[in-house]
């Protein structure tokens, strides 16, 4: 079971960690970090039901953590894009610019197509905050990718 979860969700949980962290070995160590404690729980986590939501929030608190514990040592910097893809760094540097809860909020519904009541089980809020967050971002992402 937790093989056939880690190839399904695994490129999702990186991009979803890689956006949060803003470095890509980050993300993986997070990531190989959420499946470690999987395999170490046995049959503690249900993944038979909704194991999205399980997942994103095990990702998200590592990431939380990893911030924190790293705030003083990392300066907030994106790691270099492969090639020179211009429109794609000024996306990402807009999303690095958003508040972090309504980063979130955009990666998990736009990015990672979760549902409203799927990212409020994740972020442990209620569908409203979820939806205004969303609007907020979008707004200003619209606002600083404008022409």
């Amino acid at each position: 079971m937790i093989e056939s979860t880690f190839t399904a969700w695994r490129e999702r949980l990186l991009r979803f960690c890689t956006h949060l962290l803003r470095h890509r070995h980050d993300a993986e160590e997070v990531v190989q970090d959420v499946f470690a404690a999987l395999v170490a729980a046995g049959n503690r986590y249900d993944l038979a039901h909704e194991p999205g939501v399980l997942l994103f929030q095990l990702a998200r608190n590592r990431c939380i953590d990893l911030r924190r514990k790293r705030t003083a040592d990392v300066t907030d910097t994106l790691d270099p894009p492969a090639r020179d893809e211009r429109p794609r760094l000024e996306l990402q540097e807009a999303l690095v610019s958003l508040p972090y809860a309504q980063r979130e909020v955009v990666l998990l519904t736009a990015v990672d197509g979760l549902g409203y009541r799927e990212v409020a089980a994740i972020l442990g809020c209620s569908l409203g905050t979820v939806a205004g967050e969303r609007a907020a971002a979008l707004s200003t992402l619209r606002r600083r990718l404008a022409p």
